[in-house]
């Protein structure tokens, strides 16, 4: 019973521990689920109209576009500035491919699987393939159809078994390429579509080609004499705050501005110090001795220098031009010089004249294939054309290899290089590469010209791990001392630094000002405040910056402040216009020249205006001067009129009406050519503007 009674007093105890606990688990399973949205929400890079753009599927886009790069180059590594047009386009890309897909479901637009066939098969294959490269014959840089047949249909094989690994990775890249161009077929077949609709919507009608004929039908030639808004002073017309404010939101969209940020910064661009320069020197001295007596210079020169020994003749123009006045002097021995950044010596390992490039045809074959060389040599050597055996034995293709050096023939390994420079014009030949085996036949080559095979120990002058820290902690200190931007340029300037300044940045940069691979500088511009300051950052361009906001500008439109004397000026030479006219219209003056003669202003004349134009030579954007011109009567006084420059007096002094007789259908091709890009640039824009594209890469990127 005691025991009972016990539990009884303790019930209420343990209800509350239970609670506690079963709360404490369903709470965490909601907090997981919890941070499972929130990660899902903080991976979402952009909003697209109703799509959200996933870090990963962005990523994995950005990854298929450096490969299709990679390809179109020919080029297996990018610097940060392709990295950074790459991101770029693969985010256009995709906001122009969802925008398309959610007007296009709008709409009831589709693309077929039928359309794509014909835009790559047709009888008209569309620009976006023919302009491919792989696609283009090398003989003549033309659109190839055969080629392309062949490619598409070595993609689609299903069983690559009888391809070496190297190939198959070959072809499954290429296929990954290929879908690349397909799936940017697929949203150009739509873009198209969606453009046509639009255009056809807004064709000119006969009115509008009838106005078009008539504002380019009647010009007319005038003599004018402008007063200058610059001939009243600014300080007789006052402008309240109220004005400006009324005028700012009657004319906001003028305002509108993609926006941007401003910032300070400074700049140490990180060099050599003069001990730097002493090292090297000592460094290159020390090694001279045993330059001189080594019996292996060669192997000398590949174990100290900083580039690799090139064992091959080179054209003597090729070298810098301190190498090349020391062989035109003809000694063999190049003492310690220090040119363009570098300390150099080399010795003379041989000379010879002859051609510094040849050209030439090759067949490729197994490296085995020795048999089926000396036939195809054999072949040749009767008579046979290159161009019909190479065909033959490696399935088309061009085997012309172009012009090459001996440098780019090491490539491919020594006897390559032997064999193809001691050939005569148009012999045959059988070589080994590295690679492969190559019946060869050398088709042309330059004129003899001096060459040298030089050792060549150059040794570059760069920055010490001593400078770069002392350069590092000098600038480190004044940010360590200095928490905010006003008060560390302040520091930096009487410090020695230049504070420089960059004022418009945008949140898809990748440069501070003229500086690149600064992407890390611009991040912290639009993830910061004003007067925030950084740390350190660098780039691979031995550069040190130190980078502050000094302006948020994060509106769809300019504030009011920043347009404020802008629109002063606006109004003020609308009431200089107003009292000039009225001051003008007093004069009563009969002719232009008692105008010019009384305001001291010179008369100037404007020919073949029409309604048609926007600007006059010699007064700029004046369309209310136009417009009246174009309407006044000849040989009649005419004004004030107020234009955006000053106030005009003019007289028309000839009148002409073209004698083209008027052809609505050409008037109306004119006007539709004129108009079809600006309609399909103006729609997408107001398809995007519409859709609220938010774009959040600035937090990964």
């Amino acid at each position: 019973m005691a025991t009972l009674q016990k539990i009884r007093n303790k019930a209420v105890l343990l209800t509350i521990i239970i609670g506690l606990a079963l709360f404490a688990f369903i709470i965490g399973d909601f907090l997981n689920s919890g941070s499972s949205l929130l990660r899902q929400s903080q991976e979402k890079i952009a909003t697209i109209g109703d799509y959200d753009l996933d870090y990963k599927e962005y990523e994995a886009r950005i990854l298929e576009m450096e490969e299709v790069y990679k390809i179109q180059t020919g080029q297996s590594n990018m610097d940060e500035s392709v990295a950074g047009q790459i991101r770029e386009s693969v985010y256009e890309t995709i906001v122009r491919e969802q925008l398309l897909e959610q007007q296009a479901a709008r709409l009831g637009v589709t693309v077929t699987s039928k359309e794509i066939f014909a835009m790559i098969n047709g009888a008209n294959v569309h620009p976006l393939v023919m302009q491919l490269p792989i696609f283009q014959n090398p003989q003549t840089g033309q659109f190839d159809r055969s080629l392309m047949m062949n490619f598409l249909q070595t993609i689609q094989l299903d069983d690559l078994s009888a391809y070496d690994p190297e190939a198959q990775k070959q072809i499954t890249d290429l296929k990954a390429y290929w879908l690349f161009w397909e799936n940017n077929l697929k949203y150009t077949r739509l873009e198209e579509k969606l453009n046509t609709l639009l255009t056809k919507a807004v064709q000119a009608n006969s009115l509008d080609v009838e106005v078009q004929y008539a504002n380019k039908s009647e010009q007319v030639d005038f003599a004018y004499v402008v007063k200058p808004f610059s001939a009243l002073s600014d300080s007789l017309f006052k402008v309240s705050d109220a004005d400006v404010k009324k005028r700012y939101t009657l004319k906001k969209e003028r305002f509108f501005q993609r926006p941007y940020r401003s910032a300070s910064y400074v700049l140490v661009n990180v060099t050599p110090s003069q001990e730097d320069f002493q090292a090297i020197e000592t460094k290159i001295n020390s090694l001279r001795d045993g330059f001189v007596t080594t019996t292996e210079p060669a192997v000398y020169a590949n174990t100290n220098s900083d580039d690799a020994h090139v064992d091959c003749y080179l054209a003597n123009s090729l070298f810098n031009e301190t190498v090349k006045t020391f062989l035109q002097g003809g000694d063999n021995f190049l003492e310690p010089t220090f040119s363009d950044g570098a300390y150099q010596m080399a010795r003379v390992l041989g000379k010879t004249v002859a051609p510094d490039s040849i050209k030439a045809n090759q067949i490729v074959l197994a490296l085995d294939a020795t048999t089926k060389a000396d036939s195809i040599l054999n072949v040749l050597r009767k008579g046979a054309d290159f161009n019909t055996v190479a065909a033959q034995v490696n399935g088309g293709g061009n085997p012309d290899m172009g012009w090459f050096r001996e440098v780019d023939a090491l490539q491919m390994g020594d006897d390559f290089l032997k064999a193809c420079f001691s050939a005569s014009k148009n012999a045959y030949f059988v070589v080994k590469t590295k690679y492969d085996l190559r019946v060869m036949q050398v088709t042309d080559m330059t004129k003899p010209v001096a060459k040298t095979k030089l050792a060549l120990i150059t040794l570059r002058v760069t920055p010490s791990s001593t400078t770069y820290s002392n350069l590092y902690n000098a600038l480190n200190r004044i940010v360590a001392d200095n928490q905010d931007a006003k008060s560390f340029f302040e520091a930096a300037a009487a410090a020695g630094y230049e504070v420089q300044q960059a004022p418009y940045l945008h949140e898809t940069d990748n440069t501070l000002a003229e500086i690149p691979q600064m992407r890390s500088a611009v991040r912290f511009v639009f993830q910061n405040e004003i007067n925030d300051v950084s740390s350190i950052l660098e780039n691979n361009n031995n550069q040190f910056v130190v980078v502050g906001v000094t302006g948020v500008n994060d509106g769809e439109y300019q504030s009011l402040e920043s347009v404020k004397p802008a629109l002063m000026a606006e109004l003020i030479n609308e009431r200089k216009a107003e009292k000039m006219a009225a001051d003008i219209s007093a004069m009563k003056v009969t002719t232009l020249a008692q105008f010019s003669q009384a305001e001291g202003l010179r008369i100037d004349t404007a020919k073949y205006v029409n309604f048609a134009m926007r600007r006059i030579t010699g007064a700029g954007e004046e369309p209310a001067l136009i417009a009246a011109a174009v309407k006044a009567e000849a040989n009649t006084l005419t004004g004030p009129v107020k234009g955006k420059n000053g106030v005009y007096l003019f007289q028309v002094v000839n009148k002409a009406k073209t004698e083209e007789p008027f052809d609505a259908e050409m008037e109306k091709r004119n006007w539709d050519s004129n108009n079809v890009y600006r309609v399909m640039y103006q729609g997408f824009d107001a398809v995007r503007k519409a859709s609220n594209v938010e774009d959040r890469r600035i937090r990964f990127y």
